[in-house]
């Protein structure tokens, strides 16, 4: 299969997926009240992709000279396909093209014996769906009663569980229940993710949503970064389309670069970086919460701890970690974001005092675009945008910290993402309230 290009991203960052989501199977065994399924996405068909498209997708990613993250989930229960081990073992196997491998699973086929199989891959990341405490509310989300077999997995399970997360759907009934689930499973040694409940694209209009509708957010990263695959090897937009509204070609006759690099996604790329993705018709309606300073206000308000540093403006504002490199240093160094002049290509920096004593002038700024905690399960790699440092003075109300201000190189490509950037973080933090983050950043 050829690997072709669209002229106006070719050899750019954004010629080419850097994550792809695949559908290997479309059944899935539960009726969970904020999913879609059965009733959408097809799932009564029982399609299954073609093990030789599978190999060929890989095959595709090593020949393009690319290392992407591999998701193998997309609307179903990824487990449900008998082949789900081997699958992974050649997407591990294949080091060179693939840099990551995750799914997201509700459990119900798990055995400690699989368990432990599939934490023996290093680069392999599992998400459970438990959403639940009890037997009571695990029947009412999932509307299958698999606790005792789910539940006496996961407390009995003595194997490693940093590459395991348990995830628990936020609406607004359920914030009390979400801070039980996180005091809960973190006391047995697990991380937990809170995911945001959204309509699915007009689909779920009843899910009483915890977070605002933010209808003028125009950016996403799902054009830019993923490639989404249906078992019968068509294209969608997004995770967030279970009508399958909009298909943009077919992997089973095309190739990857071939759908990736066609005029219709092309298009909603350049919307997505410009900020327009609403004007999309399927797009306007959708109300994913990719804003990253939303995101960050939900999780405080499970956790009960402030996430935000109250600036000017209407606005409530959070502190956004970022980090520089540069030559001859082993590691990037963290810093936090006071502010961003778009026009000027300009970012205004708070840094220990210590580390910017280790700064060049030449520096790469990370543009990191989606909020990286516990939301994080996909979203776009870090942009690293080229630019000159200059120190602006010491901090007020803190010793310890100095003010940096960075200008970008305006012809890279990397600063396109600087607007988006601006516009996913508000920042406006005082520099003497942001200390005790410095000092937890050192």
């Amino acid at each position: 299969m050829p690997y072709l290009r669209n002229a106006e991203f070719a050899g750019s960052l954004l010629d080419f997926p850097s994550k792809i989501q695949i559908q290997t199977t479309n059944r899935c065994n539960y009726t969970c009240p904020m999913c879609p399924y059965p009733e959408s996405a097809g799932g009564r068909e029982g399609v299954r992709l073609d093990d030789a498209l599978y190999h060929r997708l890989i095959k595709e990613v090593r020949e393009a000279g690319r290392r992407v993250k591999l998701c193998l989930m997309l609307q179903n229960e990824p487990l449900l396909d008998k082949r789900f081990l081997d699958l992974l073992d050649e997407a591990h196997r294949a080091e060179d093209a693939i840099a990551s491998i995750s799914t997201v699973s509700n459990g119900s086929v798990l055995d400690t014996a699989m368990l432990d199989r599939l934490m023996t891959y290093e680069r392999f990341f599992l998400t459970l769906s438990i959403n639940a405490t009890d037997r009571e509310r695990y029947r009412e989300i999932h509307g299958r009663d698999f606790w005792d077999r789910v539940h006496g997995l996961l407390s009995n399970w003595n194997g490693p569980r940093r590459r395991l997360r348990l995830s628990f759907v936020l609406d607004s009934r359920s914030v009390d229940e979400a801070r039980r689930f996180q005091e809960y499973w973190r006391s047995l040694g697990y991380w937990t993710r809170f995911v945001p409940i959204n309509a699915r694209v007009d689909e779920m209009t009843q899910n009483a949503r915890v977070h605002e509708f933010d209808e003028s957010y125009g950016h996403c990263h799902y054009p830019v970064d993923t490639l989404n695959v249906l078992a019968d090897g068509s294209v969608i937009l997004c995770c967030n389309d279970w009508k399958h509204l909009d298909r943009y070609g077919n992997l089973r006759t095309q190739g990857i670069s071939e759908v990736w690099n066609g005029p219709q996604l092309t298009r909603l790329r350049k919307a997505a970086l410009e900020g327009t993705l609403r004007e999309h018709p399927m797009c306007k309606a959708c109300d994913y919460p990719v804003r990253s300073s939303q995101r960050l206000r939900l999780e405080s308000m499970v956790s009960q701890e402030p996430a935000a540093l109250e600036g000017g403006g209407a606005q409530p504002h959070v502190v956004h970690e970022t980090s520089l490199r540069a030559p001859g240093l082993s590691s990037p160094l963290p810093a936090l974001v006071w502010a961003v002049d778009v026009p000027e290509g300009e970012v205004t920096l708070l840094m220990p005092r210590e580390a910017a004593d280790q700064l060049p002038e030449a520096v790469l700024l990370e543009l990191r675009i989606g909020h990286a905690g516990a939301f994080n399960f996909g979203a776009l790699e870090p942009v690293w945008c080229p630019g000159k440092v200059r120190l602006e003075g010491p901090a007020a109300g803190t010793e310890d910290a100095v003010i940096l201000r960075v200008t970008l190189d305006r012809s890279r490509e990397e600063f396109q993402f600087l607007r988006w950037y601006s516009e996913d973080w508000a920042t406006r933090a005082a520099p003497a309230t942001a200390a005790p983050l410095l000092a937890a950043n050192r």
